[in-house]
């Protein structure tokens, strides 16, 4: 098939174009400069964004499906604008098949979350649309351990510190997994209209160190962090915005913990036929070494 995906130039976006391209499907995306494109193999690249209309009707022309996420913004007004040119491409082009990666858990209404009333209005929007939309929410990607920012962090001080309190199990999801949950949706259009929730590896920080320890051969630490005192750390990186609304992700997992970890994981599995990652194997994909 020939698929849209949004974002492939992106670490989720990516992951997604690859496990499709497995598939045997030909992706194409928006980019706005031509910068990096050779490091999207495979992968038909066509200049614009969600902003320009034109761009994304030539982008959508005769695809068997579209993947759909939103870059990471915090901005309610660009948000229901890239919403809308993409809805009213996908409409005009015919587009049979939308499947939206939320990008995180999708609150049940708007609250005070800036962060989480985003991808409540996207959903709005696509409910309103009439168009054929599968719904994939994840949690919290285990890839952020990894990042290129955090390797160094870990190696560098023994440590591996993250948002998440002591002893809590969250539900944990991998880019290659969401890659493979992706993959089989654009393939079961009879799922239109469901929202499913995917990932659901329910670990600790500590089960998460230990199997980093195993596979490292170095003896680490787990470190939890409070909401808080990630924002503080990644603010000045992010800008203070960005970080305070990517830190009340974390103070939303806090609070709903519990309701996120008895989500229906399994039968998403069993529809869309995948397995996720055991942490062993995600844990031996990851080049754990610094870079020069």
């Amino acid at each position: 098939m020939k698929i849209f995906v949004s974002g492939a130039g992106g670490y989720q976006g990516g992951n997604i174009a690859q496990q499709l391209i497995k598939k045997g499907h030909h992706i194409t995306t928006l980019r706005r400069s031509g910068d990096n494109i050779s490091k999207m193999p495979n992968v038909r690249v066509k200049k614009g964004g969600l902003e320009n209309k034109e761009a994304l009707k030539n982008v959508l022309t005769g695809v068997d499906a579209a993947v759909f996420a939103l870059p990471l913004l915090f901005d309610l007004n660009v948000a229901e604008e890239y919403t809308k040119n993409f809805i009213n491409a996908a409409k005009e082009e015919n587009v049979p098949l939308v499947v939206f990666n939320v990008g995180s858990d999708l609150a049940e209404k708007s609250n005070d979350l800036l962060v989480l009333n985003l991808k409540v209005k996207v959903k709005n929007l696509l409910d309103a649309s009439n168009l054929n939309v599968i719904t994939l929410v994840p949690d919290i990607y285990i890839d952020n351990i990894s990042a290129a920012w955090s390797i160094p962090v870990i190696l560098n001080n023994n440590i591996v510190p993250y948002p998440v309190a002591a002893q809590s199990k969250v539900p944990w999801i991998s880019h290659t997994d969401l890659g493979k949950y992706v993959a089989s949706a654009v393939e079961k259009p009879e799922l239109s209209g469901r929202v499913l929730p995917i990932g659901g590896n329910l670990l600790t920080g500590e089960e998460i160190t230990d199997a980093i320890s195993l596979e490292t051969g170095k003896e680490l630490s787990y470190v939890p962090l409070t909401p808080d005192e990630f924002e503080k750390q990644i603010s000045p990186a992010f800008g203070v915005l960005a970080g305070r609304e990517i830190s009340n992700l974390y103070r939303y997992v806090e609070s709903k913990r519990e309701q996120m970890i008895a989500k229906d994981f399994k039968g998403t599995q069993e529809i869309l036929g995948v397995t996720p990652q055991s942490l062993s194997d995600w844990v031996k994909s990851v080049k754990w070494e610094l870079i020069p």
